[in-house]
């Protein structure tokens, strides 16, 4: 399973190759810190995840990055604040 972090002004999202994105607040962070939310790969937009539910894209693409910042453009602030619930651990809030 490979990890890549990515930071912007409302959150700092780590990617997930097992199909998930973690988002945390852009405070500093330590070790075994819960996400404020955890995402599916297809939140991020089309063709981020594969038909196997994993990154269908590199780690390193322009693609994955331009993907993440526009989510947290649109989401981010509601992802730390728990606007969105925690997400894919069941407690989402309803569509």
């Amino acid at each position: 399973m490979a990890r890549t972090a990515f930071a912007s002004p409302e959150a700092h999202i780590v990617v997930s190759s097992d199909g998930f994105f973690d988002v945390y607040p852009t405070i500093a962070r330590s070790d075994g810190d819960k996400p404020a939310y955890r995402g599916e790969l297809g939140e991020l937009g089309p063709g981020i995840r594969g038909i196997d539910e994993r990154l269908a894209v590199r780690p390193d693409s322009v693609a994955l990055a331009d993907a993440v910042q526009a989510w947290s453009t649109a989401n981010g602030s509601a992802a730390v604040t728990g606007k969105l619930g925690k997400g894919r651990d069941g407690t989402a809030t309803p569509a």
